[in-house]
């Protein structure tokens, strides 16, 4: 976007925020942001799945802007929740990040996220899952039920349920561990705490709300009448359902994995059945939550001055490939849902661009008028949200997660390479889809002649951004023939 188109933009989102505060003597948005953990990209209603509810972000997504190729970059270990949320909050990228997680000084010296929006001038609010190696009381004004990486679970809830055996595990019995834990369900308290703060919010200055909940992460429990909207039986199997996929191990995934181990191996229809209802109740009640949250958002008076982002820390499988958890380069798993409403935002738009799920820190921060700290290495979105913008307005050329020293993915336009390490001293096995024609990755083009050119240049690609964002993996440039 030409430089004076982008400034145009901000200076009339600046122009739309004050007219609305012309009585009361806010200077900048309000900023809501919803956060959801292990929530797919393929479970919204408005976004294309008819199987599922979700009126609440269905609204969001009718009078905001949702964007269809958001990542994740990925993840060093099997916690993808802890590289995906310490990123947001310190704007560096994957292997910068990773030597922070360990060392708590060193991560509060950077320019934490809310520590950047309390020094423009912002109450901090933070309520629910935080998972990141600082203290939340020294990074925020105010804190609530400030929740641990995962509810706490207990071992029935794993390996089920089993053919021809009774299934131990009820997810509507609050009397079990989990999201039940404490009496109240976490979603519902997190929706409290949202509730509580916007109703008392501060009228002397704007607010950066940080709402995030541990839903839809298992294990996945609701309320009954919302597990009764989902009968197992009469649920639909992913169109690329695998009892296994050959070499989950080499992927990272085996079947010994935490999230792999909560269904049996091999996975039955059955099974993949019966949590795939249990994940979609969960996001159903999750939405219900997160509708008492806009609804005290309108009723307060402050929804014209606010900007509402809603996303997932990272996506998860439940039986798409045969996998159950979030550790596989399969798009389920590493494509999240993102949404952008408020003053200023396209209503009912979508945008196909490449984008980070980490793009939302610059975002947020440049559309209330505040500067990133410059070694922040994502990118804002300002330029999709202008009025001149397509759905189809470039962003980045090229992307690239990674999980461990495991696998690499890297997207082109439609075009998706995928490499997988094969063990110590052996090459690397690649897979190659087009996403537009083949969007559940069963169809492999690596070994077609027809490719071979695209396939060459893309992994060369990779490899060049391997290197400048300072991967381990780097220096490993061979390959299965």
């Amino acid at each position: 976007m030409p430089t004076c188109t982008r400034r145009a933009f901000l200076a009339s989102l600046a122009a739309t925020f004050a007219a609305h505060a012309a009585e009361a003597p806010r200077r900048r948005p309000n900023v809501l942001l919803l956060l959801t953990d292990d929530q797919a990209s393929d479970t919204l209603r408005a976004l294309g799945n008819p199987h599922i509810r979700t009126p609440n972000l269905d609204r969001l997504a009718a009078h905001g802007t949702a964007f269809t190729n958001c990542y994740n970059p990925g993840g060093w270990h099997g916690a993808i929740c802890v590289a995906s949320r310490t990123m947001l909050n310190t704007g560096r990228f994957l292997w910068d990040a990773q030597p922070l997680e360990k060392k708590r000084a060193a991560l509060e010296a950077t320019p934490l996220w809310p520590r950047l929006w309390r020094e423009g001038g912002y109450a901090t609010f933070l309520t629910g899952k935080w998972h990141v190696n600082a203290d939340p009381k020294r990074c925020f004004d105010q804190t609530r039920h400030v929740r641990p990486g995962m509810p706490p679970t207990c071992e029935d809830a794993y390996l089920r349920p089993k053919a021809g055996a009774p299934d131990p595990w009820d997810p509507a019995d609050a009397t079990r561990p989990g999201h039940w834990t404490g009496g109240r369900h976490w979603a519902a308290v997190t929706a409290d705490d949202a509730v509580a703060f916007l109703r008392a919010a501060p009228k002397d200055k704007p607010f950066f709300a940080y709402v995030a909940f541990n839903a839809p992460h298992d294990p996945r429990q609701a309320p009954a009448d919302y597990q009764a909207l989902y009968p197992p039986e009469k649920m639909a199997l992913p169109e690329d359902f695998l009892p296994a996929f050959p070499g989950a191990a080499a992927l990272g995934s085996p079947p010994t994995l935490r999230d792999e181990r909560l269904a049996p191996t091999p996975r039955t229809p059955h099974a993949i059945r019966t949590h795939r209802a249990e994940y979609y109740a969960l996001v159903t009640y999750l939405d219900a939550q997160i509708g008492r949250i806009l609804d005290a958002l309108d009723q307060s008076g402050l929804a014209q001055d606010t900007l509402i982002a809603f996303a997932s820390d990272n996506g998860l499988a439940v039986g798409h490939h045969g996998f159950m958890g979030k550790q596989n380069p399969f798009e389920p798993s590493i494509k999240v849902p993102l949404i952008l409403a408020g003053p200023g935002i396209p209503q009912g738009q979508t945008r196909h661009a490449l984008v980070y799920l980490q793009d939302l820190r610059p975002t947020l921060l440049e559309l209330a008028g505040l500067r990133d700290d410059a070694s922040c290495a994502f990118r804002s979105l300002a330029p999709l949200l202008a009025p001149d913008a397509r759905p189809d307005t470039p962003h980045r050329p090229t992307l690239h997660t990674a999980y461990r020293t495991h696998w690499r993915t890297f997207r082109q336009g439609d075009w998706k390479l995928i490499r997988v390490a094969q063990g110590k001293g052996k090459p690397f096995r690649e897979l190659l889809f087009n996403l537009r024609d083949d969007p559940h990755e069963r169809r492999d083009l690596a070994q077609a002649p027809a490719h071979a050119e695209r396939l060459a240049a893309m992994r060369q690609a990779l490899f060049a951004e391997m290197r400048r964002v300072g991967d381990p993996l780097a220096a490993k440039t061979d390959v299965v023939q």
